[in-house]
């Protein structure tokens, strides 16, 4: 089960998105449309780490399919760093956290600039 808030990473791309709940998951049809490929994943507040089923109804709460693995924080830490180099966020390789609930806060506010 996805604990909530949690960031999308898509594969290839160094661009975090930051998703609060599943309320927000399912209001946003950017987010919960069945356009994800089969590396993009979602990481949750605690580093677990969930891919995206090809078809999935809004409405489906067990659409998120657990991998059964978590990110280390350094790794959580230096995408963020990646996704704040193309925000222009300065002092991107300042950026450290201890953890994962750390990292995604820090996604949310480097968005929201």
């Amino acid at each position: 089960m996805v604990k909530w808030p949690a960031v999308i990473k898509y594969h290839g791309e160094d661009e975090l998105i930051y998703v609060e709940s599943l309320v927000e998951w399912q209001n946003e049809p950017d987010l919960c449309l069945p356009h994800y490929e089969s590396e993009d994943r979602l990481i949750d507040a605690s580093g677990a780490l969930f891919s995206f089923p090809v078809a999935s109804s809004p409405s489906d709460t067990d659409m998120f399919v657990s991998l059964d693995s978590r990110i280390l924080v350094p790794e959580f830490v230096e995408l963020v760093r990646k996704h704040a180099v193309i925000e222009n966020y300065c002092c991107s390789a300042k950026i450290n956290a201890k953890t994962h609930q750390q990292v995604v806060a820090m996604v949310k506010e480097i968005n929201s600039l």
